[in-house]
């Protein structure tokens, strides 16, 4: 491995001082396995490229240099703005800046920017925390509904997404922003969850009773740690003092741009006799009761 990291830093050195002269070239960052360390002989070496041009949109390029492959996000400086202005905290494209470093940068705004986009405020880790929540009930209730019919290799696929989806919610409430190897990060933070992955993934004697313990430990780890990762919705519900519905909250500011199983997590809450839960009627005009709608109270 000690040739092909060679020819890695080869070609990065290749790529970087050829962009250093490009007058259009403003600033150059690296991501990816050339960051993280993890490279093997298939990684590519990932680049985003800021120029001063008119691209109204992210542009993917794929290359060769030094027979290692490259890929560069290339984009105009009025897009990066952009998408540092707008883009989630902690979604896909945050998730790349806050990674990667700063190889070089020839204009100050973007320099700034840079600096201070790759922060995670609280407020959006929790809102995310929710969202993986969501995902992570949605998927335990496809996984015990093919176990509970014995479709075995269904319920133990849905059992492995699970574990992804616990890792991630994991993960994001202990700090650490969400990468690609989630999972072995939350199994290093959690001994007892690698015990329970351990035995999910190698354990082949009795696998219908694994799926079960697993999904009896992810029950659990859900119940003791629902309070803290929905402290947002729950502060949020203690606002608006009225019963609301999932509808109702996905439309708020505050959570409407966030994908969340919401009806999920506040199921979950009520079971766990955390806020109250009644129906209200639902009308298209107001002479005939359409459904009876789930709404709830802290």
């Amino acid at each position: 491995m000690i040739k092909t990291i060679l020819q890695y830093q080869k070609a990065f050195n290749s790529v970087v001082d050829r962009m250093k002269i490009d007058k259009s070239v403003l600033s150059v960052m690296v991501f990816g396995s050339m960051v993280t360390g993890d490279l093997w002989e298939e990684s590519d070496i990932d680049f985003i490229v800021i120029v001063d041009k008119n691209y109204d949109e992210i542009r993917n390029l794929y290359s060769q240099e030094e027979g290692i492959s490259v890929h560069v996000k290339l984009m105009s400086k009025e897009k990066f703005i952009q998408v540092y202005s707008n883009n989630l905290k902690g979604g896909y494209l945050h998730r790349i800046f806050s990674s990667s470093k700063l190889i070089f940068s020839k204009d100050m705004d973007i320099t700034v920017r840079y600096d201070g986009g790759r922060l995670f405020p609280d407020v959006d880790r929790e809102r995310w925390g929710i969202s993986f929540l969501g995902k992570l009930l949605k998927e335990m209730g496809v996984c015990k509904k093919y176990l509970w019919s014995d479709a075995i290799y269904t319920s133990y696929s849905s059992a492995t997404r699970c574990i992804e989806k616990y890792s991630k919610l994991f993960v994001n409430s202990s700090g650490y922003m969400i990468s690609k190897d989630v999972m072995t990060m939350a199994l290093n933070l959690n001994e007892d969850f690698k015990l329970c992955v351990d035995k999910l993934f190698f354990e082949k004697s009795n696998i219908k009773e694994v799926i079960q313990e697993t999904m009896t430990f992810l029950e659990q780890s859900v119940d003791l740690s629902i309070k803290d990762n929905c402290n947002l919705l729950l502060n949020y519900m203690r606002e608006q003092d009225k019963f609301v519905s999932a509808e109702e909250i996905m439309s708020d500011d505050l959570f409407k741009e966030f994908d969340i199983d919401m009806e999920e997590v506040l199921n979950k809450l009520w079971k766990r006799d955390i806020i109250k839960k009644e129906s209200r009627d639902f009308r298209i005009d107001k002479d005939n009761i359409l459904i009876k709608q789930n709404v709830y109270f802290v």
